[in-house]
């Protein structure tokens, strides 16, 4: 990535997930953070994975801000790493590594449409995982069910033809995209 897509996420919305994602780890009481005890430290964060796209660091900042600690970032969010110098920080790193590696062998095969992610996504983590795909260079496709008509087999099967579903689409939510998955040549025929 030539370009810092951080902006683009709502800081209220960071703090919030920030505050979710702490609550959720120490409900109570760190009993570990007991043993430690309460003087500064500096901590290091690296890498075992060759070939990283850093992702992710406005949620690793945001969580690290709520805990009054500073951080500062010896590369840019969606920067190509090599060998060492950082590790899997969050999941999205994962993620966007392996976004750009899909991008490049569509675009290497000479695929000139877009390459989308999923909206299944791990639950809780919706934004998270969106953010990675866009800085691994990919589409998100849509972020929720409100998003597009989305048409699978089971819709098809459900109401008896893709036709059918088309015009209640249609009808009902006509300024709506509808995109439908990879369906059997007879059934794209009615």
């Amino acid at each position: 990535g030539d370009y810092d897509l951080s902006h683009t996420l709502p800081p209220h919305t960071l703090t919030r997930l920030a505050r979710d994602w702490l609550a959720e780890d120490t409900p109570n009481f760190d009993l570990a953070g007991l043993c430690v005890g309460s003087h500064e430290v500096e901590a290091r964060l690296l890498c075992k994975t060759p070939c990283s796209v850093l992702a992710g660091r406005p949620f690793f900042t945001a969580v690290f801000t709520e805990l009054s600690c500073t951080v500062e970032w010896a590369h840019k969010e969606g920067a190509q790493l090599g060998k060492r110098p950082t590790m899997s920080l969050v999941k999205s790193l994962g993620i966007a590594t392996r976004c750009s590696q899909l991008q490049s062998i569509a675009r290497d095969a000479g695929w000139h449409g877009h390459v989308a992610g999923t909206r299944k996504t791990t639950p809780g983590f919706r934004l998270v995982e969106k953010y990675a795909m866009l800085v691994g260079g990919v589409s998100m496709h849509r972020q929720d069910l409100s998003g597009m008509v989305m048409l699978k087999d089971n819709h098809i099967w459900a109401s008896g033809s893709i036709t059918q579903v088309g015009r209640v689409h249609v009808f009902h939510i006509p300024r709506c995209t509808m995109r439908s998955g990879l369906f059997l040549i007879r059934e794209l025929k009615r």
